[in-house]
Order: structure tokens, then C-alpha cells, then sequence
């Protein structure tokens, strides 16, 4: 359970009257100005002339539906990392031809997700281009998201013929030149898919971590995905020769900055898919089809139970613009996309609070919820109204020992210590009593790398 400072007596004494009447808005009072006092100390390098808000609000894509495809396999899905397999020259160089450096290759395929196969299928990151970012490959299989890959992981390669395998995260001390760009072959370990459900629905996309670049800052959590026409399937490619006669194979091509600012040349990091007798197969999205586009804020809210606790984790609640979004092309390339059917929603991702509060969010004001520590509802529903760029959020927290009276929380301005703040959905909450980092907050003289 939260602590209540000791001095939280003393507070409540000069919060009395004459009649020793209880005066709510006295305590209010003197606990924010406890709260932004001890915030101070505890973060003394913090501007606090700043945004509170650190969310890139980059979109994220997802599937409007379920498969209703009868499903033969699916108890206990998995991914495995399999043997190392070596690319050879032969496929380095179809893939190299066929995805120049620098080209824009959008028309060699659209947006598009694949079905689950009635097999096993396998895939093996055979190339990476030049890139300043950082990124996680993941793979949503029926709704259910798992994270495969990082770049460079389990990754060598060979400029020469007679020299030993170096690897790839070895290359450069720049993240730019961490590529196999000069490879004449590569080595890496696959990652097997084993007993997915048939027929579901899944795509790919990665997910930025980092960008050592600071032109791209913007992009970081982005995900860049095959449904947004940041990924190419190629099926006309040749099957390499350690590949049997019997197998499928495909490549698929990536993006790692959002296709608007990319050289759309779809080499940033490069996948050979092959399984027996059939890889995922590729459903174009066509003109007019439907697919989900998601901007989200995480808003993490500290209670005021404790005026000297920098956790931020006795509200974490995610509140989201929905679009239903749809390609249009011209000359059979991908053209813009049109959002419409408009919608918002609130999820409640954790509560590390013991008082119990009303949000309100935009126009929506749900009714009391209680506090609970450690708990984690992901409870769901709609509201109206949100701004996601002046963070219409408020919430009431009823005051410790009261019944009737609460604490009114409000995004913060710049020049207040902040009990909210705005971050991207990926961004984890800390353990409870366990303070956030300084890093998290602006510091004056300092670069975020």
C-alpha cells in the first residue's frame, strides 16, 4: 500500500479551521505543492519548462477480421530459432537486382497479409541494407502478436572468399554501416513456425527500438508493416539450390522508415521465407479494402497517495483514435490512403493505486473505479471527444479518509511538475514505489542519442 507522508498530518492540522473544520481544497493544495516540491528533488536536472508529452502517435495497422476458416492445427503454436543456414551468392544477387539500392521499387508489389499454410514454414533474415535504425521483426498470427527477430541477431557474413564469418553487428562502430551490403554470402539462424491455426490471417511488421540517426527521430516505436505497403512479397524469385524441389520459397522486402520519407527501395532488411510444400500466401489488399489504423497515447498517472512517489504507475491508461483505412491506386501503385468510420477508445493497462478515481477522457466521464495495486484490467471502452494533442484528460482521485471529496488531476502545463504524462504505448510502467528515470524527462545540455 501506498505511504502517506509522515508530514501529511501536519499538513491536514493547517488545513483546519477556526471550527476545525476540514478544508479539502486546503489539502489539495498543500499536497500538489508537497508533490512538485519533492519532484524537484528528486529530478534536480529536469526542465520543468517543458512538454510533458514524449508520444510519437505513430499509426499503427491491424486487420479488421477474423478468419471464420476451420482450423486443423493450433494447439501450442510456436517459434523456434533453427540451424544456421547459409545464403548463397546466387540469391544475394537475384534479391540485389531485383531490389536496386536507392530505386523506387513500390510497383513490384501492394499491401498485402498472408494465410497460415497447413505446414510448418521457416524464415531467415538473408540481407540488411543500410539503415540508422534499430528494429524488432514481429509476426501477428491470428490476432496474437510475437516478436521474432532483432536486426543483427544471429547474423554473419563473408566479404571474401577465404575469410572467417564476422558478425554483423561487428562490421562498424556506425549503426548505419552494421549491413551486409558487401556480402558476398551471409549466415544466419531461421526462425521455425510451427502448429499456427490454418487459414488465419497474419502479417508482419517491424518495429523501431532506436534511431541513431536524429533526421528519423520521429519514427521511433513506429511499426512498419506489410499491410501498409512498407513490405514487398516477392514469389518470382529462384529457389536457392540448398532449397529441396519440394519446398515454396519467398522473399519479402522491407522498409524501415515510414514509406512518405523512405527511398521506398524495400532493402532495409530482407527475409527469405520456405517451408513444404507451401509458404504463406499472400492476400493483396486491394482498392477500397478495409484495414484498422491506430494512433495511441499512454497516459501514466501518478494519485497524489504519496507526495514523494515518482512511479507513474497508479494509472496507465491507453486512449486511441480509430480509423477504418483504404488503399487507392493509380496505375496499379499504391496512391493514398482515406481514413474513415471514425472512432475513440480507452483501455486501462495497469492500476498501482489503492485510491479510488473517476477518469474523465475527452467528452467521456466514466463512473468511480476503484483502486487496486497491482493490477493489471486491461479494461476496454469507448469515449468521444479526445484530443491527442492537448490531452483533454482529467482525473479525480478521492482524497485519503474522505468519501465525497477528490484530488483533480489535469494534463500538465509547461512549468509544472507533472502527475501525468503522455508517452508511446510500447513504453513499459516501472515496479511499484520504483521511480521513473531522469532520462525520461528533458534535461537541459543533453542529446537524446
Amino acid at each position: 500500500m501506498k505511504k502517506i507522508l509522515i508530514g501529511m498530518a501536519a499538513i491536514l492540522c493547517a488545513a483546519c479551521s477556526s471550527k476545525d473544520l476540514y478544508d479539502e481544497a486546503k489539502v489539495e493544495e498543500l499536497a500538489k505543492s508537497s508533490y512538485a516540491e519533492n519532484f524537484s528533488k528528486k529530478y534536480p536536472h529536469v526542465d520543468l519548462n517543458q512538454s510533458w508529452d514524449y508520444s510519437h502517435k505513430n499509426p499503427s495497422f491491424s486487420l479488421p477480421f477474423v478468419s471464420s476458416a476451420a482450423s486443423t492445427r493450433g494447439e501450442n503454436p510456436s517459434v523456434t530459432k533453427t540451424d544456421e543456414y547459409t545464403v548463397d551468392q546466387a540469391t544475394l544477387t537475384w534479391m540485389k537486382n531485383k531490389l536496386k539500392d536507392g530505386i523506387n521499387n513500390s510497383a513490384l508489389g501492394k499491401p498485402f497479409y498472408m494465410s497460415v499454410p497447413n505446414n510448418s514454414f521457416t524464415i531467415v533474415p538473408i540481407y540488411q541494407g543500410q539503415a540508422s535504425s534499430v528494429w524488432e521483426l514481429h509476426a501477428v498470427i491470428d490476432g496474437v502478436d510475437y516478436k521474432v527477430w532483432e536486426k543483427g541477431q544471429d547474423v554473419w557474413l563473408k566479404t571474401k572468399e577465404n575469410e572467417d564469418w564476422k558478425d554483423v553487428k561487428s562490421v562498424s562502430n556506425q549503426e548505419l554501416y552494421k549491413c551486409t551490403e558487401n556480402a558476398i554470402t551471409v549466415k544466419a539462424n531461421g526462425y521455425q513456425f510451427d502448429n499456427f491455426p490454418v487459414g488465419k490471417q497474419m502479417y508482419f511488421y517491424l518495429r523501431i527500438t532506436k534511431v541513431t540517426n536524429s533526421k528519423y527521430n520521429y519514427t521511433l516505436t513506429a511499426e512498419l508493416s506489410s499491410l501498409a505497403h512498407q513490405m514487398l512479397a516477392l514469389q518470382d524469385c529462384p529457389r536457392p539450390a540448398n532449397i529441396p524441389e519440394d519446398h515454396e520459397v519467398m522473399i519479402i522486402g522491407c522498409e524501415d522508415i515510414p514509406v512518405q520519407d523512405s527511398d521506398k527501395d524495400f532493402n532495409d532488411v530482407v527475409f527469405l521465407v520456405y517451408a513444404k510444400p507451401h509458404v504463406p500466401q499472400p492476400i493483396i489488399i486491394e482498392d477500397g479494402d478495409p484495414i484498422v489504423k491506430k494512433e495511441t497515447v499512454r497516459y501514466m498517472i501518478e494519485d497524489l497517495g504519496s507526495t514523494d512517489d515518482f512511479d507513474f504507475n497508479d494509472i496507465v491508461v491507453d486512449v486511441s483514435d480509430v480509423w477504418t483505412s483504404t488503399p487507392t491506386y493509380v496505375n496499379g501503385v499504391l496512391d493514398k490512403w482515406t481514413d474513415s468510420e471514425h472512432r475513440q477508445e480507452a483501455t486501462i493497462r495497469h492500476l498501482g493505486g489503492t485510491l479510488p478515481f473517476i477518469l474523465k477522457i475527452g467528452d467521456t466521464e466514466r463512473p468511480e473505479h476503484a483502486g487496486v495495486m497491482g493490477s493489471d484490467p486491461d479494461e476496454t471502452f469507448a469515449v468521444s471527444g479526445w484530443n491527442k494533442d492537448t490531452h483533454n484528460i482529467v482525473v479525480k482521485v478521492r482524497q485519503e479518509k474522505n468519501s465525497t471529496v477528490y484530488n483533480e488531476i489535469k494534463f500538465p502545463k509547461a512549468g509544472t511538475a507533472p502527475m501525468i504524462i503522455a508517452v508511446d504505448p510500447t513504453q513499459t510502467w516501472m515496479s511499484e514505489r520504483q521511480s521513473v528515470p531522469e532520462s525520461w524527462f528533458y534535461i537541459p545540455g543533453t542529446t537524446e542519442e
